[in-house]
């Protein structure tokens, strides 16, 4: 291990504690997203960065979405590395589907307890701890260093990480991303599918239930409706060689159902569709005559939005009554990155390193921010803790996981700018 590796190790061991805590107390301010107020949360850490005399900006297109935009000359001229994390997490749903508060932070069997602690408050602190140290470090290191805590990625990333890259390119692009979300130390992502998000709405002239004869039921269209959508998950996608290669492998295959599940690398080369919401109807013996559907449809690479599009529209031409909206404004393809990279290689070598386990490069089954810079060219590559319970009750992190993210970030990040 090179003495930079070294001297990384041993400052993470000495901020230990204080990471701890600060991913705990993260965790406690609620930046549900609906309905997306992230004020509180962007404040938390401009006050951790304050104390550390570490500047930067708030830029906040939308008052109650503010992002935060931090970055740090090395002492010679190199590479520019960016790193991405999210300040908004899922609504934490009913509480009493949870065995305590969801937003405690407290540890519970050596887990940090609380919706968002995986998705991805673990690895957002792991991305501010990763700043602080090498911003420590800066005098040994080469290029430039930046940190985006951005807000909106749950609802779509049009105030946060899409508003910097449009309004502040120049100093968000970079030369790459690394980002915390959720992988599993099994695998480290350099591709993801992309949501395409419909609203759609049935409308007819309702009546009484006893009434049929009078106007059709909009929640039985509705219900016709879905499962011809669900004929979308039979679409063969036109997956790149690259990424076949790298997902034929057995190891491939192993990695991705330990680490998200059984099933998962059928859902990580198809597309997926699921009804999230579904309202309709005021009382028993009413016909409904307005019901609301949104449909999350999910495309692996070699799939694309406008054949997505096209399909849905054809089948509304069967049904006059639905209208249809797009929610997720502007449209995201597909994405994928080198995975050959030097940052892909140095995240397997030090996690292996470290726990002795060489996560396996696979293609995402969510959305993450990092889409945005491979749209823009920018390689972007993600290691985070497990799924876990991520977006379900009892959500948590084990601390050693979330103590071997933040090891692996800094390292990856610190070899990176060292050779740049």
């Amino acid at each position: 291990m090179s003495d930079l590796s070294q001297d990384i190790l041993a400052r993470v061991e000495a901020v230990k504690d204080e990471a701890i805590r600060f991913f705990q107390d993260f965790t406690r301010i609620d930046t549900s997203n609906p309905p997306g107020n992230t004020e509180a949360g962007a404040a938390f850490i401009a006050r951790f960065l304050d104390r550390h005399g570490l500047a930067h900006r708030v830029i906040a297109p939308q008052k109650t979405m503010p992002n935060i935009l931090a970055s740090t000359a090395m002492a010679a001229p190199g590479r520019h590395l960016v790193l991405n994390g999210h300040i908004d997490v899922f609504p934490a749903g009913d509480p009493a589907l949870w065995s305590r508060n969801p937003w405690s932070g407290d540890i519970v069997d050596g887990a940090v307890f609380g919706r968002g602690t995986a998705d991805m408050k673990c690895g957002t602190t792991a991305s501010i701890f990763t700043y602080l140290l090498l911003h420590g470090m800066r005098d040994r290191l080469k290029g430039r260093l930046t940190l985006t805590a951005v807000s909106d990625e749950e609802t779509g990333g049009r105030w946060g990480t899409g508003y910097l890259i449009e309004n502040h390119a120049a100093e968000v692009l970079g030369d790459c991303v690394l980002n915390g979300e959720p992988s599993s130390p099994w695998t480290v992502r350099f591709g993801e599918k992309s949501p395409i998000w419909f609203r759609f709405r049935v409308r007819t002239p309702g009546a009484h239930s006893a009434y049929p004869h009078v106007s059709k039921s909009a929640t039985k269209i509705a219900a016709r409706l879905m499962l011809d959508l669900e004929a979308l998950e039979k679409l063969e996608p036109q997956i790149p060689e690259l990424v076949t290669r790298m997902l034929s492998r057995p190891e491939a295959l192993a990695a991705i159902e330990r680490g998200l599940g059984k099933g998962a690398m059928h859902s990580a080369t198809h597309v997926t569709v699921n009804f999230g919401i579904v309202q309709a109807g005021v009382k028993i013996n009413m016909l409904p005559g307005d019901c609301v559907v949104e449909a999350d449809i999910r495309m692996p690479v070699g799939v694309e939005t406008a054949h997505i599009r096209a399909e849905v529209n054809r089948i509304l031409e069967r049904y006059p009554e639905v209208t249809a909206e797009e929610l997720i404004q502007p449209p995201c393809e597909p994405t994928c990155s080198d995975p050959d990279h030097e940052m892909l290689r140095l995240i397997q070598d030090n996690a292996e390193r470290l726990n002795g386990q060489r996560p396996v490069p696979i293609v995402t089954l969510g959305g993450t921010d990092c889409r945005f810079w491979r749209l823009e060219g920018i390689p972007a590559y993600v290691y985070g803790c497990s799924p876990g319970r991520m977006s379900a009750p009892d959500e948590c992190v084990p601390i050693e996981e979330f103590l071997h993210v933040l090891k692996t970030h800094a390292l990856s990040a610190g070899l990176y700018l060292e050779r740049a």
